[in-house]
């Protein structure tokens, strides 16, 4: 077990430690609790029944004060123990990262649009075994739709140095990123997170847009009030105050029952049930712990901590306003609640208080959660880094005219399984030609550069010893599927995203990112002849737009073509057979050599599976 394995290892150890202590205790106070709930009701049923008197009603209240708070202390350790059983189950997929247990993972399903699935498919860039289950850490709609922008939408030279400098600096702050993600994967259960709290902070006041209402809720009470005071000065008779204070609770019971619900909807959307508020300041309160070495840090932090825009300073007043709404739902204050709205219509009051909040400060949360969001990007990058020490940071600039990695190797593969190459691919206008036989490694091979340069935009960390590159965007086309429903064939579907590569590599021509293109096996959907024409056509349009990449191929004279072999560099990954006869068997290094592959092994895999005699 590596280092960083030890790490995640000893914090669940300790996890599970503390977890079996504190659930032993919860079940004793479950116990308790129920025992005091019986003896507090026996004890009140015997004062009652006339046998006790006042000392059994006195030991009565004793008990149901003890129940209350053993209630309370009850509800206190299973908010400890959610909290250690998340905290658990964090270090538990850090572990299940390293080891790329994918089906340990949750998978965040990713909405892309159409022009990007096709790459972001043959990268394996979402889904299950994909690069984003790796990286995300986010826990927020807005963090992880942040991240899939980071990985699609390649970022500019300065985005990413400030992003390679924030995430230096998150990287060693291992506690901070953990207590991060355990107030985040706490609110996992909030469906919809922030998003309907922006759109309720965004959006027009209810009450304030009713102000009848709201004066009712103001006028009513103050009726009751003047009408209590009147008969205790004997202003009016006990019956006129009494039927007339039973007509004012009447006619709060009416209103409560007409607009109630719209106004818990209200609260609901806030988060009045699930905590969401108090989980949020949280995490803002980890925000204030940011760095500020770098800029973006700083920035980042800037946004959630200005005097007059402090999302900790105005997120703790919207708590307190959100932990009156929610005595309805408290079923110890619940009678205190019918109470207050029956005489004191309570629910308008604190949502006329409420929409005070909105109207002041509803227009920074949008900026609020953003930065929160990306706070949460970078910090799964620094994860990353963290998680893989060995990775190096790439260096990303105009004044690099190709792709030069060292040790580079596939991210979504474990320490024991990657073999990694040395690759240079460039400068614009040339292209690296990989050839060898059947699962020797080109497909795999492909989908590193790739991939790597997709971490590289991102402003992430790489799987290599050293990344150097110009900005580019990564075009592929490697798993081609044929459509029945649109009448589309394998070939003509591999036709189309050829031709939507060469459009892209027309665009990128002058501008300031260069196409790097990797094409895996393509247009097998014909014979060999044909083939190789068409695969000549198109490097000559890619390579004459001045993009570059790396093909992989069985066709072993595409590096003699006249138009197109001065501007390759051919190489090859090979197979090594072991003994004879029965007992042959084939294996692959997977590294990489230069020149074109000496062998093939089509018919000695047919002979190893037994579709063909061996001779």
């Amino acid at each position: 077990m590596n280092e960083i394995a030890l790490i995640y290892q000893q914090r669940i150890e300790r996890c599970v430690e503390q977890v079996g202590a504190l659930s032993q205790l919860d079940r004793l106070v479950s116990r308790a609790r129920i025992l005091l709930f019986l003896a507090t009701a026996g004890l009140f049923f015997v004062a009652w029944g006339g046998q006790g008197g006042t000392p059994f009603y006195a030991a009565g209240a004793i008990g149901m004060i003890a129940f209350i708070a053993a209630v309370g202390y009850h509800d206190h350790l299973e908010r400890r123990l959610l909290r250690l059983q998340t905290k658990q189950a964090i270090n538990q997929h850090g572990l299940a990262r390293l080891e790329r247990a994918w089906s340990k993972l949750p998978v965040v399903p990713v909405e892309l649009p159409q022009a990007l699935t096709p790459t972001a498919n043959d990268l394996d860039l979402f889904g299950k075994a994909s690069l984003f289950q790796l990286i995300n850490r986010a826990d927020t709609d807005a963090g992880q739709a942040i991240l899939r922008d980071w990985l699609v939408s390649p970022a500019t030279a300065e985005q990413i140095l400030q992003r390679q400098k924030a995430v230096r600096e998150l990287a060693p702050l291992l506690d901070l990123r953990e207590e991060f993600n355990i107030q985040g994967s706490l609110l996992a259960d909030c469906k919809k997170g922030p998003a309907e709290f922006i759109a309720w902070a965004e959006g027009e006041p209810w009450l304030r847009s009713r102000p009848w209402l709201l004066w009712l809720a103001r006028l009513l009470p103050c009726v009751g009030i003047i009408l209590v005071m009147a008969a205790a000065m004997r202003a009016i008779t006990p019956d006129v105050a009494g039927f007339s204070l039973i007509g004012v609770v009447v006619l709060n019971g009416v209103i409560s029952i007409l607009f109630t619900g719209r106004a818990h909807d209200i609260f609901n959307s806030v988060s009045t049930r699930n905590g969401q508020i108090r989980r949020y300041v949280a995490m803002f309160e980890l925000m204030h712990q940011i760095p500020e070495s770098t800029s973006r840090l700083a920035e980042i932090k800037q946004e959630t901590t200005m005097d007059d825009r402090s999302a900790l300073k105005h997120l703790h007043e919207l708590s307190w306003i959100i932990a009156f709404a929610r005595i309805s739902h408290d079923a110890v204050l619940w009678a205190l609640y019918v109470l207050l709205q029956l005489f004191f219509l309570w629910d308008f009051h604190v949502l006329a208080r409420l929409e005070t909040w909105q109207r002041t400060y509803g227009g920074f949360t949008r900026d609020w959660f953003e930065a929160l969001g990306e706070f949460e990007a970078i910090a799964s990058l620094a994860s990353l880094a963290h998680d893989n020490p060995d990775w190096c940071f790439p260096e990303v600039g105009t004044a690099v005219d190709r792709v030069t990695g060292i040790d580079i190797g596939h991210p979504l593969l474990t320490d024991q399984e990657r073999v990694s190459n040395d690759v240079v691919i460039g400068p614009p206008g040339h292209f690296m030609l990989v050839t060898g036989s059947n699962m020797a490694g080109k497909s795999t091979l492909l989908r590193s550069i790739g991939i790597n340069a997709v971490l590289a935009e991102a402003g992430a960390p790489v799987c290599a010893k050293h990344w150097s590159m110009p900005p580019l965007v990564v075009a592929t086309s490697m798993r081609i599927s044929d459509s029945l429903q649109d009448h589309v064939s394998f070939f003509m579907a591999e036709l189309r995203r050829l031709k939507a590569i060469v459009d892209q590599a027309t665009e990128a021509q002058n501008g300031e990112r260069r196409l790097l293109f990797l094409l895996d096996e393509i247009l097998q959907g014909t014979n060999s002849t044909e083939r190789h024409i068409a695969v000549v056509e198109v490097l000559s349009h890619l390579l004459g737009s001045q993009a570059f990449g790396a093909v992989s191929t069985h066709d072993l004279e595409l590096a003699n073509s006249p138009e197109i072999s001065k501007l390759c560099k051919v190489v090859h990954l090979r197979e090594t057979l072991h003994g004879s006869g029965q007992a042959e068997t084939m294996t692959f290094d997977y590294k990489l050599r230069d020149g074109i592959a000496p062998t093939t092994n089509a018919l000695k895999l047919l002979e190893l599976v037994g579709l063909r005699d061996r001779t």
